[in-house]
């Protein structure tokens, strides 16, 4: 194997799994990659019952969510419906975790190298899920906050970042400390050179203003 091909592989074992391997049926596979809109929680639990666990649609959403080797849209539908298992309280959870975890282990890839265009779909989706989740917690800000992900080249990773960013924190939510972080950061991204990445940065600022308010 080639010295770069090496360095690859050993990169991608550094994303953990989620959950352990699955195996969907056509039916369940239907089910999640419906194109109008993703499946609520009682639909996925009523297809994937009977399981192993008492909670067999989140463990087949988990065991989805971190098999690389899986249909990129299967993965990435997975990952999606992940935050409606853990809302309104996500802090500490098994699906908090594993978007985590998603996240953390493309952006240390990204510290090395470029992403393969499927992986950076992956990644995408696990920041905005893990924005979706609103756990308001500090080591949340920190890693969407990282410069490696919130000033990466591309404008649609930044983008993706300001959202997650955007969803994260609330006064309800953040600390004044991880709001403030979080306020600072969206802004420092602004440059007034491209009106998507702005777009986006106006509007998360907006939300996210009383963060920031005593």
């Amino acid at each position: 194997m080639r010295p770069g091909l090496l360095v690859a592989a050993a990169l991608l074992s550094a994303v953990p799994a989620t959950g352990d391997s699955i195996d969907p049926t056509p039916v369940q596979v239907d089910t999640l990659t419906q194109i109008d809109a993703l499946p609520t929680r009682a639909v996925v639990d009523r297809v994937f019952a009977p399981g192993p666990g008492p909670t067999p649609g989140l463990d087949a959403l988990l065991a989805l969510a971190g098999d690389t080797s899986r249909d990129v849209g299967l993965q990435i539908r997975a990952i999606r419906a992940l935050p409606q298992y853990c809302l309104p309280a996500c802090a500490g959870t098994r699906v908090h975790d594993a978007l985590f975890r998603i996240v953390d282990g493309y952006r240390t890839q990204l510290a090395a190298t470029a992403l393969a265009p499927q992986d950076m779909m992956r990644l995408r989706t696990a920041m905005e899920a893990l924005g979706a989740t609103q756990s308001g917690l500090q080591g949340d800000v920190d890693l969407l906050t990282d410069p490696t992900l919130l000033h990466h080249a591309s404008r649609d990773v930044q983008v993706t970042a300001v959202t997650a960013l955007r969803s994260l924190c609330s006064p309800d939510l953040c600390t004044p400390d991880a709001c403030l972080q979080d306020v600072s950061a969206v802004r420092s991204l602004r440059t007034g050179a491209d009106t998507q990445v702005d777009a986006a940065i106006n509007s998360a600022l907006a939300d996210l203003a009383r963060c920031v308010q005593p």
